[in-house]
């Protein structure tokens, strides 16, 4: 099941990454030529490759499996939840749909501008790639590269069936749709690896991870049906104010600084993670422990003079210029 499900979630967020990768080689191949269009994405698949190959044996040679998982949990996480930040913005109307048209006609006013045909076709599909390679990797290098590279291959070749056949941008994709998929899948990932990694025993296995996908969809379904509705009376309501007020008298007696706080947070996950990966290092993890704390104040009491000076320095300039006589 977990194979099954690594496969569609790399297939789905590789296909949003080859359609964006097809524009800009499109317009390379239509507008300047199709050899250089063809041997610069064929260089940049091959260079993407490699990355995967050695990214792979790196994880599963050199890191430990629980740490490894919690690492790749916790980017899958911050990746998958800006996916799902950005398709809710979208699906509610306060961000701009992407336009794979005007990306074309831009890609092609470089093209014929500067004249750079290798270097953006390679550039384009190189970058756009890289996604797919992490994706590939956090996916398949922990739980089945075959069934990640399999769904991130099959997705190349329906993008490429497609622009050979029709040879202009996919517009009619619904790339929302998709990277809404996507975003709820990598999220509900994210989460289950990053849990396995620090510990947690999810309910019946990896049939946790349909939960995890119907959570998150569902709850990103309320956000944008309520987002519609009416964000402004929402968020100033009287209900909503008197909530965020009494939230923020509780986070400010124990929350002076973000910053420190979240460097106290992060010492705090690091020693649990020292103590579960070592034996008899119980006065190392409490020096550990105060060395982050020690840091996060110095960076917070450091961010906050760099504040000072920069709000001195923009005020000097006002106190010094003479007042205009009327």
């Amino acid at each position: 099941m977990s194979g099954f499900l690594v496969a569609l979630a790399t297939f789905l967020a590789a296909g949003v990454e080859w359609v964006e990768a097809l524009t800009i080689v499109l317009a390379v191949g239509i507008f300047k030529s199709w050899r250089t269009a063809i041997v610069a994405t064929i260089a940049a698949l091959g260079v993407l490759l490699a990355l995967i190959v050695i990214f792979n044996f790196t994880i599963t040679a050199y890191v430990s499996i629980s740490l490894a998982r919690t690492a790749v949990g916790v980017a899958l996480l911050l990746f998958g939840l800006g996916w799902l930040y950005k398709a809710n913005l979208r699906s509610a109307g306060l961000k701009a749909q992407r336009d794979e048209a005007e990306e074309y006609d831009q890609t092609r006013d470089d093209v014929m501008t500067r004249g750079h045909a290798f270097g953006t076709a390679f550039g384009g599909v190189f970058l756009e790639g890289l996604e797919v390679v992490f994706i590939v990797v956090a996916l398949g290098g922990l739980n089945s590269l075959l069934a990640a590279a399999a769904g991130a291959f099959a997705s190349l070749v329906v993008v490429v069936a497609a622009g050979i056949v029709l040879r202009q941008p996919l517009t009619r994709v619904p790339e929302n749709l998709v990277k809404y998929a996507v975003g709820v899948m990598l999220t509900a990932f994210g989460t289950f690896f990053a849990g396995e990694g620090l510990g947690v025993d999810w309910w019946n296995g990896d049939w946790a991870l349909l939960a995890l996908i119907a959570g998150y969809a569902l709850a990103s379904f309320l956000f944008v049906r309520l987002l519609i509705w009416s964000p402004a009376q929402i968020v100033d309501s009287r209900p909503v104010r008197m909530v965020r007020a009494a939230a923020v008298e509780v986070w400010g007696l124990f929350v002076t600084d973000g910053l420190l706080a979240l460097f106290a947070v992060g010492a705090l996950i690091a020693v649990d993670l020292f103590l579960s990966h070592t034996a008899g290092q119980k006065t190392n993890a409490g020096l550990l422990l105060v060395a982050g704390v020690v840091v996060g104040l110095g960076i917070s009491l450091w961010a906050a003079a760099r504040a000072a000076v920069a709000s001195r320095s923009a005020a000097e300039p006002a106190r010094e210029e003479p007042a205009r006589v009327e």
